[in-house]
């Protein structure tokens, strides 16, 4: 009797214990993955929503998702002397500000802010700096330049771009939902304009705004940043990306 008891518990640890052990490992290992993930910061998300549509997925599945707003494609003028139409900045994180070079007030620490972000992601080829003036007239090509190099700014890295007057500030107002348009009640400045800092994706999609005159809100959209970078890519180390975001703000 004990040798036939021995023997079907021998065949029960055989047949159901392997499974039993796979099955807890899978659902332990998915469990703490699903914990890291609700616990680990992700990029903002798309800003915007304008409606639904239907696509195909990369399994060949019919799907509705949301549709949101994309920054609309207008070609400028750059403080190298070429142009640059929005559309190429596709496929690059870029973060966008409105200024001009007479500026007396909030645009020098805005100038300054992205002159450090510039140098936070100097290696990353995929991230970009747009920065559009709202005085075209006196903001010439020479200027420009003189400004983007008062800034340390890389050619190709960071653009200062100009176009007419009315179509930057409908660029503004309908494109990045912020403020540029002439002060008219006879301020300091000769144009009123936002201090906002625009993050941009690959798709032309707003992730978020940031004060560029807060130094503490600029860290924020750094490590914004880093996370809007590593989203594309396949092989993310979140212990890579935490040792990033320090050295960024030291």
């Amino acid at each position: 009797m004990k040798s036939n008891r021995s023997k079907l518990i021998a065949l029960f640890i055989v047949l159901f214990v392997p499974p039993f052990v796979v099955f807890f490992s899978k659902w332990y290992v998915g469990e703490m993955n699903l914990s890291r993930d609700k616990n680990r910061p992700h990029a903002p998300g798309k800003m915007f929503a304008e409606g639904t549509a239907e696509f195909t997925n990369v399994q060949g599945k019919k799907v509705t998702d949301s549709v949101y707003h994309v920054i609309p494609n207008l070609k400028f003028e750059t403080q190298s002397g070429d142009s640059l139409e929005l559309d190429s900045l596709r496929g690059n994180i870029y973060v966008a500000d409105f200024f001009f070079a007479s500026c007396p007030g909030i645009c020098p620490k805005m100038s300054n802010s992205l002159e450090r972000v510039q140098k936070g992601f100097i290696k990353d080829d995929n991230f970009k700096i747009v920065s559009f003036t709202v005085d075209p007239v006196k903001d010439t090509i020479n200027v420009l330049r003189r400004y983007a190099d008062d800034h340390d700014a890389i050619p190709g890295k960071w653009y200062f771009l100009r176009n007419n007057k009315e179509t930057i500030f409908k660029l503004a107002k309908d494109g990045f939902f912020i403020t540029a348009k002439d002060d008219n009640d006879g301020g300091p400045e000769a144009f009123i304009h936002s201090e906002k800092l625009v993050l941009v994706d690959q798709q032309g999609n707003i992730r978020n705004y940031y004060s560029g005159v807060d130094s503490t809100t600029v860290n924020k959209m750094m490590g914004d940043i880093v996370l809007l970078l590593r989203e594309s890519e396949h092989s993310f180390s979140f212990h890579d990306q935490k040792e990033t975001s320090k050295k960024l703000f030291e």
